[in-house]
This record gives structure tokens, C-alpha cells and sequence, in this order.
């Protein structure tokens, strides 16, 4: 029996409580594991590089940047793992903008206890993600 490795997982956003919240959903999953945790921009960065963490959750907006130039900067910086970013807004120009700058899935925050475990299996595995509510506004552009 051939035992996988957890996947590694760091949270980036400004609410301290949202974070706590995301981590007590992940600590639920057998395969995954928070490896950190960061409030703003530079933390995440930083923490990145030290942590090797294989998926970014992410808030739209990350102090003191929104989360397409912050997936820019991590890209830059030779951050290979999948990036999800997670919103109270679900505009499709965000959400565009997001999968341009290289992120693998968005998601909004009220989705977070019902599909925030899968939508972190589903980037791992290298597959683009929307969440139901995202994919209904999201479909509005691709059609």
C-alpha cells in the first residue's frame, strides 16, 4: 500500500477569521494539510518560499494588492503550485483576469463550507476551478 503525501496547503487573507474558519474545514480532510497561513502580500510571499506550500488559497484582495497582480508576483517568483482565489464578488472581469494572471480556480466565500475541500483536490490535480455560484457568472463571458 503506497501512502500519498497530504496536500500542502497556505491560506492568504486579511481576516484572521476566515482563515480560521478555512483551516478547521481543512484540518477535516485526511489529505490535506495547512502547512501556514499569511495576512497580507509580502507574508505570503515570503512564507511561500519557505513553506513550498502546493496550493494558495487567496482573497481577492490582498493587502496591498488584488490577487491578479499578487498571482503575477508568485508566478514570477517561480511559484509552480495551483493558486485559488476566493471572493465575496463575482464579477466575470475578476474572475477573467484571475485565470489570465495564472490562477487555477475561483471560488465565492459563501461556498467555502460546501465545496472549498474538492475545489483544492480538483487545482491540485491541475484542473481549472469554479465553484457553482462562480461558473453560473463565469459562463456569462464564455458564451
Amino acid at each position: 500500500m503506497t501512502e500519498t503525501k497530504p496536500i500542502r496547503v497556505l491560506i492568504a487573507d486579511d481576516f484572521r477569521f476566515l482563515r480560521d474558519v478555512i483551516r478547521l474545514y481543512l484540518e477535516r480532510a485526511a489529505d490535506m494539510e495547512v502547512v501556514d497561513e499569511a495576512p497580507d502580500l509580502n507574508d505570503a510571499l515570503e512564507h511561500t518560499k519557505k513553506v513550498a506550500p502546493d496550493v494558495i488559497i487567496m482573497n481577492d484582495y490582498l493587502p496591498p494588492i488584488d490577487s491578479t497582480h499578487a498571482t503575477i508576483l508568485f508566478r514570477e517568483r517561480g511559484f509552480a503550485g495551483s493558486i485559488l482565489i476566493i471572493s465575496m464578488y463575482l464579477e466575470p472581469d475578476l474572475m477573467q483576469r484571475s485565470f489570465l494572471s495564472g490562477a487555477s480556480g475561483f471560488m465565492h466565500k459563501d461556498e467555502i463550507d460546501d465545496y472549498m475541500v474538492d475545489a483544492i483536490r480538483s487545482v491540485h490535480r491541475g484542473e481549472r476551478y469554479l465553484s457553482p455560484k462562480a461558473k453560473d457568472v463565469y459562463r456569462s463571458i464564455e458564451e
